[in-house]
């Protein structure tokens, strides 16, 4: 009885710590990914710390009790948990070693312990039947949760910031609106639901197959319409094209589910076209009240319309032969008026948005190239992040590199990647083995992963684990219901009598999984990996909290960020605009041990040598400030007139050496600027989103520097090239 309630409380805080996950922007900020990690390694410790009764837990079904062996459940366990220890480790080594960013890098150890953790916990959790129930119930809240919030926020019933995204650029919105919900992007939060809308699709042959009365029927189609709806507004090209190929390879799975499908969910989803056409057409911002009656009246005119088709495809009497055909024929036209509806809707962004394309492939690109560097093990966390300003072939937008399985290249390599996909594919093909319904949710996750940046939402994840989870113990239920000849049928989970009678005899002998040793190294690691999470989520909460703070109370908060973790860059960055230059200087010499690429960190070097009047060391740290941000046209301006400045100044002073020295790096950042703006002019499809130009005030310091350079040159011999200088100090 201890045992089942431990087991349903652990249930509880895991479902909690997920909903958190899902408001709290899907996991996507730093704060977030700490205080969820937090929860789930202590949900872990307290399961590891409970007693341990057997080798091999068994699972207890309604029924049948508690049943021995599932060991291929455990099986998939090990599978899971080895490949995320993988990536753990291999974000161990890059820590241990010098990273690109050392916070990044820490982080992705945060995150994978945190998929890991739940992975682990969850699987406890759905060996039980209850268990599974509860998890299955969770899994509907939290679509619930999504999805509701979302579209309460486009009636105005509910407050959620940034979550619609407006634009009047046509090739990222048709409509000049896009639903993005508590994500906050749209892209993403249409692959998630997606993944809900296909869970219920295939979830219905179950249903209707049965003699199933006429409420279960319409509750099990009454999701349909907001998921398909919630779809539809994000207007994600991707999340639409991951979905078809999902559905298909759902449908290939399951042949004889298509005609019962098409006949149920035909309504249903043209009332959600409808629907989408009408909010589309206001922007998201419909009038209340004739809004909502409106949803109303389709969301019930869909369930019952999809009722009837169901019903006249299973009616008797004298036509009988001629009711499945005709409840097909009449659901195919609602499919198709209802494509038509949304292909009219979108034509413009679905035939065109090549510069959308076009922004891709550029990234992908510099990406590529910048993978080749460190092609094996990678550069650790945020590798795209920290590189990409420095790298990019163009000025282009882009903090995230709009692929999953790209920015795993980057910073964990090939090996890296291998691990990802070894996990992903035993995903898919343990979900396709058992048969379970859960594969097309699954697949849209994993498919829509490779066109944009939904892996740095932790949520995604969490879901796509959560989905393997639930097919893997709801199929080893079955089996064990349907008896021992439906285990044997199913070949990939077929357990053979030999290996019974060795499980049965070496019932008594302890299994390494139970050595003490082993035991308490594994729950020290955990214990450890735990006050990382938390060390770094004070360190994210100071420094977040410090910036509605007096300046006094944010001094001390900034410094108490740095001690709980010197590798917060953010906080660094902050502190050093309170601190005087003899003060900041070691401050951001510092953080850039940990962090050496940030441009941030060497523009206020930079800064913070021009204001000591040291002007050597300001121009090596303002050209390798600008080297890692190419395209920062306001970067190069302040760089020549901070320089040209400081060359009056010493000019003024009567040191003439120091000030050549100023106006010639002047000049050469000012050379390299000119060239820049000019290569990019050359280019016939430019992607100037940063709008990069050559600035007039930049310009207009040339005669000042030249001026300044020949009156110095006149009196004084001209020393060595500054480049020798900037690449020596640097």
């Amino acid at each position: 009885m201890a045992r089942k309630i431990l087991h349903r409380n652990c249930g509880i805080m895991l479902i909690a710590l997920v909903l958190v996950a899902g408001i709290r922007s899907g996991m996507f900020f730093d704060g977030d990914i700490y205080g969820v990690g937090v929860g789930f390694g202590v949900l872990l410790l307290l399961m590891m710390g409970t007693k341990r009764h057997g080798g091999i837990q068994g699972q207890e079904i309604d029924g049948i009790g508690m049943m021995p062996g599932l060991v291929n459940l455990d099986k998939g366990l090990r599978v899971v948990l080895g490949c995320i220890c993988g990536m753990i480790l291999m974000y161990v080594l890059h820590a241990i070693g010098r990273p690109l960013s050392l916070e990044g890098t820490m982080k992705e150890i945060i995150l994978w312990g945190s998929y890991g953790s739940f992975a682990a916990v969850a699987w406890r959790i759905c060996r039980t039947g209850d268990g599974l129930r509860m998890m299955q119930v969770a899994w509907h809240l939290m679509g619930a949760v999504l999805c509701g919030s979302a579209l309460l926020a486009v009636y105005g019933l509910l407050e959620l910031p940034y979550g619609i995204y407006h634009t009047a650029d046509a090739d990222i919105s048709a409509t000049g609106a896009r639903l993005g919900g508590l994500l906050q992007y749209p892209n993403t939060f249409g692959a998630v639901m997606a993944a809900f809308l296909l869970e219920r699709l295939f979830a219905l042959p179950s249903v209707l197959r049965t003699r199933t009365g006429t409420l279960r029927a319409a509750a099990a189609l009454l999701p349909l319409l907001p998921y398909t709806a919630a779809l539809l507004l994000t207007e994600s090209r991707g999340a639409w094209l991951a979905a078809a190929l999902a559905c298909a390879a759902g449908f290939a799975q399951e042949r004889r589910a298509f005609a019962p499908l098409l006949v149920a969910a035909a309504a249903p989803l043209a009332s959600a076209a409808l629907l989408y056409r009408q909010l589309a057409e206001a922007k998201l911002a419909p009038a209340v009240l004739p809004g909502l009656l409106w949803l109303a009246g389709l969301w019930a005119g869909g369930v019952l319309a999809g009722l009837l088709l169901c019903r006249w495809r299973h009616s008797g009497g004298s036509r009988r032969r001629y009711a499945a055909p005709g409840a097909l024929g009449a659901a195919a036209l609602l499919a198709a008026a209802a494509g038509a509806v949304i292909l009219h809707q979108v034509q413009d962004r679905t035939l065109g948005g090549a510069a959308t394309l076009s922004a891709r492939r550029l990234m992908y690109s510099d990406a590529w190239q910048l993978a080749r560097s460190s092609l094996w093990l990678g550069r650790g966390g945020e590798t795209w992040r920290q590189s990409y300003l420095a790298i990019q072939s163009q000025p282009y937008v882009g903090a995230e590199v709009h692929s999953g399985y790209m920015d795993i290249l980057l910073n964990t390599g090939v090996i890296g990647l291998l691990l990802v996909l070894v996990l992903v594919s035993f995903m898919v093909a343990g979900l396709i083995a058992v048969s379970s319904r859960l594969m097309p949710a699954a697949f849209v996750l994993i498919g829509h992963a490779a066109v944009d940046f939904d892996w740095s939402f932790g949520l995604v994840w969490l879901l796509l684990l959560w989905l393997t989870v639930m097919g893997f113990a709801a199929a080893s239920g079955r089996e064990v219901q349907n008896g021992p000849d439906t285990a044997q049928r199913r070949k990939p989970f077929k357990i053979e009598k030999k290996l019974l009678a060795v499980y049965e005899g070496n019932r008594g002998n302890r299994p390494i999984q139970s050595l003490p040793l082993l035991r308490v190294t594994a729950i020290v690691l955990l214990a450890g990996w735990v006050l990382l999470a938390a060390a770094l989520g004070i360190s994210e909460v100071k420094e977040r909290g410090a910036a509605s703070e007096p300046p006094g109370r944010q001094i001390t908060l900034l410094q108490s960020s740095l001690r709980w973790s010197p590798a917060n860059t953010e906080a660094a960055l902050s502190l050093a605009d309170w601190l005087p230059p003899s003060q900041r200087i070691p401050l951001l010499m510092q953080s850039l041990v940990y962090a050496p690429n940030h441009p941030g960190l060497s523009w206020k070097l930079a800064e913070a040598y021009s204001l000591r009047g040291e002007s050597e060391e300001a121009a090596a740290w303002y050209i390798a400030a600008i080297d890692q941000d190419r395209f920062n046209d306001v970067k190069h301006t302040r760089a020549v007139l901070k320089l040209a400045s400081l060359a009056d100044w010493h000019r003024t002073a009567g040191d003439s050496a120091r000030s050549v020295e100023a106006a010639r790096a002047g000049l050469e950042i000012l050379k390299r600027y000119r060239s820049l703006a000019a290569g990019l002019h050359e280019m016939k499809h430019l992607r100037n989103d940063r709008e990069f130009d050559l600035s007039v005030l930049a310009v207009r310091q040339a005669n000042r520097l030249e001026k300044t350079l020949n009156g110095g040159t006149r009196k004084h011999a001209a020393r060595q090239p500054m480049k020798a200088d900037i690449l020596a100090l640097r």
